[in-house]
């Protein structure tokens, strides 16, 4: 028979969280420690009908692998009541802790054939293998972010020492600098800048000369200034 323990109880919701924090959906406060956690999973108020436990699995296949899967015939809860008769309870043990973890945040407190389930973590079944497992996979991951958080720290300081070290003058000239031009065909490009202000140039003072002609040969200025211009003419000549 499997004993009942305190933790397998569904805990009060939650009503003075400030507003700013609360949910669509009202949970209770728990801090969950690696000693709480496990690979197996106690479900409970599953309806005692037939052929339940197939139609359960595959909710809890999709979120991983399981290894085992138990039918707690005559558990009893320490606050049991004359319902619990038409009610079963399943342990189910998934291949890492990883995989029960998600399961439980999605699978609790759903709907399942008329009644909401409850899903808490059953830590007093593992053994020596199971905990030296557990701890291991914590100890890797508490290694991996202190790696990460080591080399996001060493990345800003570097980053903030080239920064010092960089001269303003340096700094800007580089800014300045096109990336897709070599240093090498730094001297061709300013020729090609130059000649093409030169043309341009060229091009206006020719349009300029046209649209003169073109005035002076019609009457859209006064007499007197065509007399000027003619003037200026012959004294170029």
């Amino acid at each position: 028979m499997f004993p009942s323990h305190s933790h397998h109880l569904k805990g009060d919701v939650c009503l003075t969280r400030p507003p700013y924090r609360d949910g669509k959906k009202l949970r209770a406060v728990k801090v969950y420690t690696i000693a709480q956690e496990s690979k197996y999973l106690l479900v409970q108020n599953i309806p005692s009908v037939r052929g339940v436990i197939e139609q359960l699995l595959p909710y809890f296949n999709q979120y991983g692998k399981l290894e085992q899967y138990w039918r707690l015939d005559g558990y009893e809860r320490i606050d049991s009541s004359t319902d619990d008769a038409f009610f079963d309870t399943v342990l189910i043990k998934f291949l890492q802790i990883q995989q029960a973890r998600y399961a439980k945040f999605r699978l609790d407190d759903i709907n399942f054939m008329g009644s909401n389930l409850h899903i808490c973590y059953a830590p007093e079944c593992e053994n020596v293998d199971d905990l030296r497992e557990k701890f291991n996979e914590r100890r890797t991951i508490v290694q991996r972010k202190s790696l990460m958080n080591k080399y996001v720290k060493g990345r800003k300081q570097s980053i903030s020492i080239l920064r010092q070290k960089i001269p303003k003058k340096q700094s800007t000239f580089m800014y300045q600098r096109s990336t897709l031009i070599p240093k090498e065909d730094s001297d061709a490009v300013n020729t090609i800048e130059s000649s093409s202000a030169k043309s341009f140039e060229r091009t206006t003072n020719e349009i300029r000369s046209k649209i003169r002609e073109i005035v002076t040969k019609s009457n859209l200025i006064p007499l007197a200034l065509q007399r000027e211009i003619k003037k200026k003419k012959r004294l170029q000549i």
